[in-house]
């Protein structure tokens, strides 16, 4: 008998340590709950870039892919565009009435996002909880810095770095000196000569993916030279190398736009393929 009064005492004390520990357990905290946005940023379809007033850029989804329609009529970088639509999905902790905007540096925001026709304005930052202040549908949000920190400062921030588009694949090079072309198995170079194919491949890669430091709009220099991509689909692309000392600048009149390497890589893309 006392054996079962032991026994049912070690129950009662473990159960009562359990509840001291669920009760003395700190609350599981939550994160901000209250969305800014209702629209998904896979379904937005416009944006604009809003700077003192005016449009800096605008931009249109065109299928899966980003346009920039002003300043330039070019493809956007999609990672810069989505870093902006980012936005769509903060969330902040509370929401407050648009009383004394000026107090929060919004009755003239100096940047402002819109989206699908809706105006999203960046206002000061609260330097105790490292949050921005945003203006949207009527109501004031607080939410991460990185948001407005994602809205560039001029609009060639948003343009496409890379030569090519996602879905261009380049089956011939004609770069002067020498001619690089694909058959069904592998590329072959005129003047003939053995290559090493793994070698070559990172070099076409490079003209096929790899991002400028920066795109610009192109500028009235004369091209020294012209090179001819042509893709697999027949397009043929004409790269003129505006300059080859230093930085490598090739332009792509078609696009109005001119591509800066750094002189290293730019190096590399002139020169045939590494054998």
């Amino acid at each position: 008998m006392r054996k079962n009064w032991i026994t049912l005492g070690l129950v009662c004390v473990v159960a009562a340590a359990l509840g001291l520990f669920v009760w003395l357990k700190p609350a599981k905290v939550q994160g901000p709950t209250i969305a800014i946005s209702a629209i998904k940023p896979g379904l937005a379809k416009s944006l604009k870039v809003i700077r003192d007033g005016k449009t800096l850029a605008a931009l249109v989804k065109q299928g899966n892919r980003w346009q920039l329609t002003e300043p330039l009529n070019v493809p956007a970088d999609d990672f810069q565009v989505a870093r902006l639509l980012a936005l769509l999905e903060a969330k902040s902790e509370s929401r407050y009435p648009a009383n004394d905007l000026a107090k929060f540096e919004l009755d003239k925001p100096r940047t402002a996002l819109e989206i699908d026709g809706e105006r999203y304005a960046f206002g000061a930052i609260n330097t105790v909880t490292r949050e921005q202040y945003v203006l949207a549908r009527g109501e004031m949000y607080a939410v991460e810095m990185r948001f407005g920190a994602a809205v560039p400062d001029n609009a060639a921030a948003l343009v496409r770095r890379t030569l090519l588009a996602a879905g261009d694949v380049p089956v011939k090079f004609e770069m002067g000196a020498y001619t690089l072309q694909q058959d069904a198995i592998k590329w072959n170079i005129t003047p003939t000569t053995e290559l090493s194919q793994d070698n070559t491949n990172r070099w076409v890669a490079q003209w096929r993916e790899g991002s400028a430091l920066r795109a610009e709009a192109a500028d009235e220099r004369k091209p020294q030279r012209e090179l001819l991509i042509t893709l697999k689909d027949g397009a043929r692309v004409t790269i003129g190398v505006v300059q080859s000392e230093g930085e490598l600048i090739v332009r792509r009149a078609d696009l109005g736009l001119q591509f800066v390497f750094t002189g290293d890589i730019g190096k590399q893309m002139l020169l045939s393929p590494p054998l």
